[in-house]
């Protein structure tokens, strides 16, 4: 979800070149795969603020994964996140529909591989929302890969239905941000126990017709993408890697729509976001983003909308990394909401909500992204959203190039760490929802 991303001064650093994942293809790697639910929901936006996950709700997008928790298994549906760090569950009973939560509740009591932590877990939200209960122990099932004494929150007092799968680095947990210290959430434990060889995944979301989406925890499939993926460093954040934050130098617009866009707050740094549905951009920029496609911004909804029909055109918005660019055509940043389009990049001012910019799955849905949390950095390629038969390589351990991928130079300080374990990939498979917005934030 919506995630922390402070806009940085990057100039004046050392550089160094980075490193990057050890891939390997097995004859017989073992794979894990979710099959989902298309689903209507509302658009998602949330932000970490100082000492906690902040998540704010408009109209839209949403990738879940099923879950089975507990023994014997209670099964839950929820919202796969790169933008936070905790697994957190409804308690049986609580939740903004919770008599009827068609997204699962977790039992403690009806569990005998329960045991409680603390009570000190808890999520605000800037609407003034909440969940907040108790962090616990119990088993994980993911299809057919069982973790054992796994810790993830569980709500007790709730204002949301569903709950949240955050697959970011372990020191953005809300646990260490009030001072609990960190455990091992879904990558490392997958580590930790032997799964995968170190805590590193790729996930592709696919076209926004698309049914399902696919995460890859410790492998990487070169059919999801074309061309080469390119490496970049993951950028800290007041010192710390605790988002999935990468350098953004600018964007532009190519084809028979040619307009000048004012990149004067780039470079900024961009949360790789999959809990968010729209991007964020700095104000300047994405006004004139929103000009040239001729949208119009509504202030009340927090978004701009369009004619669909700007679909047809043929012309893309193109986001500028260091060493490549990543071209996005308009039509994939255009989400239907029936009568009108809602476009899918936001100004947001670099002053407000912390300076935060994100590139949410407006973006990511064109984008072939691989997390390496170990080495600090990740890989992009373009989307292939006709891939074909899988070709799916391992991530291994160390510091070695990416096969088809151009390295690209990173800060002095990006960290480069070795992990060792028996190697699995777990193939998982998400899906997308479909986009609804409510016609009555467009009335007068």
């Amino acid at each position: 979800m919506k995630n922390l991303a402070l806009l940085l001064s990057l100039a004046g650093g050392l550089i160094q070149p980075i490193s990057a994942l050890t891939l390997h293809e097995r004859s017989q790697p073992a794979t894990l795969q979710y099959n989902v639910q298309r689903r209507h929901n509302a658009i998602r936006s949330s932000r970490k603020r100082a000492t906690v996950d902040v998540d704010i709700g408009n109209n839209e997008v949403d990738y879940i994964i099923s879950l089975e928790l507990g023994t014997p298994g209670q099964n839950v549906s929820v919202i796969i996140d790169t933008g936070s760090s905790d697994l957190w569950v409804n308690a049986a009973g609580t939740g903004s529909d919770s008599s009827n939560n068609s997204y699962g509740t977790y039992d403690s009591s009806a569990s005998s591989t329960y045991s409680l932590v603390n009570d000190d877990f808890v999520i605000q939200y800037v609407d003034g929302s909440e969940a907040a209960g108790d962090y616990v122990n119990d088993t994980v099932k993911l299809g057919n890969v069982t973790l054992t004494n796994f810790q993830f929150g569980v709500a007790t007092n709730s204002t949301s239905s569903q709950g949240v799968l955050g697959i970011g680095y372990a020191s953005g947990e809300t646990s260490a941000q009030f001072g609990g210290g960190v455990y091992a959430n879904l990558p490392k434990a997958l580590a930790n126990q032997g799964f995968i060889n170190s805590a590193a995944y790729s996930l592709w979301l696919d076209d926004l017709d698309a049914k399902e989406g696919t995460i890859l925890f410790g492998g990487v499939n070169t059919a999801k993408y074309t061309g080469s993926l390119h490496t970049l460093p993951i950028e800290k954040i007041n010192g710390v890697y605790d988002t999935l934050a990468v350098s953004l130098n600018g964007v532009h617009v190519t084809g028979t729509k040619s307009t000048s866009v004012n990149n004067t707050a780039f470079p900024v740094v961009g949360v790789l976001d999959s809990g968010t549905s729209l991007t964020y951009l700095p104000s300047a920029a994405a006004q004139d983003l929103i000009s040239a496609v001729g949208a119009e911004y509504v202030e009340r909804a927090g978004y701009a909308i369009v004619d669909c029909d700007v679909a047809d055109q043929d012309y893309d918005v193109v986001f500028e990394f260091s060493g490549f660019n990543l071209s996005v055509p308009v039509g994939d940043l255009l989400l239907d909401a029936g009568s009108y389009c809602v476009f899918g990049i936001v100004p947001q001012d670099s002053d407000s909500d912390d300076g935060e910019f994100v590139l949410g799955d407006t973006f990511l849905r064109s984008a072939y992204v691989v997390y390496d949390l170990e080495n600090n950095e990740v890989a992009i390629a373009k989307t292939n959203t006709d891939p074909g038969e899988d070709h799916i390589l391992e991530i291994g351990t160390g510091s070695s190039a990416i096969p088809n991928a151009t390295g690209v130079a990173s800060s002095s300080d990006s960290d480069s760490k070795e992990s060792g374990a028996t190697s699995l990939r777990i193939h998982v498979s998400s899906l997308c929802a479909a986009f609804v917005v409510g016609a009555m934030l467009l009335a007068s």
